[in-house]
């Protein structure tokens, strides 16, 4: 018995559903019927499939009229994804660098994800590790001091050009452009800083399955049961077991050297720790490989942009006014000809006609021009590039205001839109301080505590001592502020309320480190006191104790008049606040 309806049953449905769906009713009816009476050998068949009910009738109808047309081939996400990855990678890679949403989307994310770097802040478990609170904080503080040693040299880098930070930059972006990124790990020796860790970053075509020129390809592993997908080798049970790394990039031309492919081992077979680290973004279950950030919007944009090339180019030739000469007689010109000189012409096609601001072209005789309308009228053109980009902003999950940095709206749309984009800043944040950030600082940690640099017992004996010595927070740059003053007081206002704490708004208000602002605050603070003028002793008495007194007089006046601008300060807000809620009352 077939479910699928007959072409009479189609061709029913298009000129009256009803009677469609009733000759297909009766026809599975009978179909059902016939497959439930006996066989000559007395056995019955499979239990028919009853008609269409639920989504059947629905998203998964084969018959109504505007899904008859709609084919779709599900498959794994190995079909679906690992193995377009190679032409998905170009496709991305060519619309990030013809500008546009296409580039302005990757780096929209990138600049507020990681910024100018996402820093550390050891926070150690003081109470597994039977720490007080002020051996605590000098071990935060020594490694925090070692791990700036490290990271803000370029010796951190295989290739000596970055320092720690800029390479958080180049994988995140490099993630969003093709895919997925590699993070190698190794060892060099330098002069310049007393580790040796060094990370090398690599482009998602290095990884690639051997003997693929370069191509998204799967095949069987040498090791008997394992696979290799686009260059990554699994095991029986799915778990990644090795990487297949290129001895240069596979679509690179200017090398002549030899295409060889060398495994590496995902984990070390002594320590269990990882060796190289793949940086992506998982959409569906058993995924090997990452997908481009516009991989779902690659050919909107495509299309998108070949409309405004369009539109550009007609603007241009429209702005190019040019005047014909009509002449009843032959005078020796060969007719239509190039409006710039010979050394500006860009083509040597005959055919083509260069044309040029204010032209003025003779005409053939007998020959006219029907009309010249250099006006271009297209009126729907930005409410249609309006509607596209908040199509495209909303599938990257990018507000149109953000996307395109245009803030047109009053002050609730404008934070709406940051607020919401921000909740997407902090999941792809999250994710990639778990996936390279915090393991490249164990792997780091892991040299400086076997070095003797720093002191952490325990460290390779005990895997949850390793775990407590670990621990750290990542600070990245803030949102920003559409009204710094409110939201200053709504900060305050957390605090007093015990919702949050003074080290947790520095560091999401503008990325400072509390620790840090405090001594800062109180230097600031003495200074100015001690830069208050001192009050001129009038009576007697004995002049030393006088100056003593003046001087804690004068820190606690200080102390009292930063008490006075900050009530100011409230005040002028409150005051700023009621007057705003008198303005959306009107």
């Amino acid at each position: 018995m077939s479910n699928k309806a007959t072409f009479k049953e189609r061709l029913l449905y298009l000129f009256n559903e009803k009677r469609g769906q009733d000759a297909y009713s009766e026809r599975m009816k009978r179909e059902q019927m016939q497959e439930q009476k006996p066989e000559k050998t007395g056995k019955h068949t499979s239990a028919p499939r009853m008609a269409a009910s639920g989504y059947g009738n629905r998203g998964a109808s084969q018959t109504l009229s505007s899904m008859i047309g709609w084919i779709v081939n599900g498959g794994s996400a190995e079909d679906d994804i690992d193995v377009h990855g190679a032409l998905l990678r170009k496709r991305a890679r060519d619309l990030y660098a013809g500008g546009g949403l296409a580039r302005s989307g990757p780096n929209t994310l990138s600049t507020n994800v990681v910024g100018w770097g996402i820093r550390p802040k050891p926070k150690v478990d003081a109470d597994l590790l039977g720490l007080t609170d002020e051996q605590r904080d000098e071990w935060e503080r020594n490694t925090l001091r070692e791990f700036k040693l490290w990271a803000e040299n370029p010796m951190c880098d295989a290739e000596r050009q970055q320092n720690f930070y800029g390479l958080q930059q180049l994988t995140f972006l490099s993630m969003l452009m093709s895919g997925d990124v590699f993070v190698l790990f190794g060892m060099k020796e330098n002069k310049r800083t007393p580790y040796q860790t060094t990370i090398r970053i690599l482009e998602a075509d290095r990884i690639a399955t051997p003997d693929s020129n370069g191509d998204s390809t799967a095949q069987a592993s040498e090791t008997a049961g394992n696979r290799i997908i686009d260059g990554v080798e699994i095991d029986k049970e799915g778990a990644v077991v090795k990487y297949y790394i290129a001895s240069h990039h596979p679509l690179m031309e200017s090398s002549d050297d030899e295409l060889t492919y060398t495994p590496i081992d995902a984990y070390g077979k002594d320590t269990g720790y990882p060796l190289i680290l793949h940086v992506m973004t998982h959409e569906r279950p058993e995924q090997r490989r990452g997908v481009p950030f516009v991989a779902a919007n690659i050919e909107t944009l495509k299309q998108f942009d070949r409309y405004m090339n369009a539109e550009l180019a007609a603007n241009v030739v429209s702005a190019m006014l040019a005047i014909f000469i009509e002449t009843d007689s032959d005078d020796g010109t060969l007719g239509l000809e190039d409006a710039v000189n010979e050394d500006e012409r860009v083509t040597n096609d005959d055919i083509q006609l260069e044309l040029a601001p204010g032209a003025v072209y003779s005409l053939p005789p007998g020959k006219k021009v029907k009309e010249v309308n250099p006006v271009r009228n297209n009126s729907a053109f930005k409410d249609f590039v309006a509607t596209m980009e908040t199509i495209i902003g909303s599938s990257m999950d990018i507000p149109k205001e953000v996307l395109i940095k245009k803030y047109e709206s009053n002050y609730t749309a404008a934070r709406g839109a940051l607020l919401d984009f921000w909740r997407t800043v902090r999941v792809h944040r999250t994710r990639f301080n778990n996936m390279f950030n915090q393991p490249v600082y164990e792997q780091w940690l892991s040299e400086a505590v076997a070095t003797g640099r720093i002191e952490a017992p325990g460290f390779f004996d005990d895997p949850a001592i390793r775990q407590a010595w670990c621990g750290c927070m990542w600070m990245g740059v803030s949102m920003g502020h559409v009204d710094p003053l409110k939201e200053v007081n709504a900060a305050a206002q957390r605090i007093l309320l015990n919702i949050s704490t003074e080290e947790q708004e520095a560091a999401e208000y503008n990325g400072n480190d509390w620790n840090e602002n405090i001594p800062q605050r109180k230097k600031e603070l003495n200074a100015l006191a001690d830069a208050a003028p001192v009050q001129p002793n009038n009576g007697g008495g004995d002049r030393d104790e006088d100056e003593n007194e003046d001087n804690g007089g004068s820190k606690a006046e200080a102390l009292e008049r930063y008490k006075i601008v900050r009530d100011i300060i409230r005040a002028c807000a409150k005051l700023e606040e009621q007057e705003e809620i008198e303005r959306d009352g009107e």
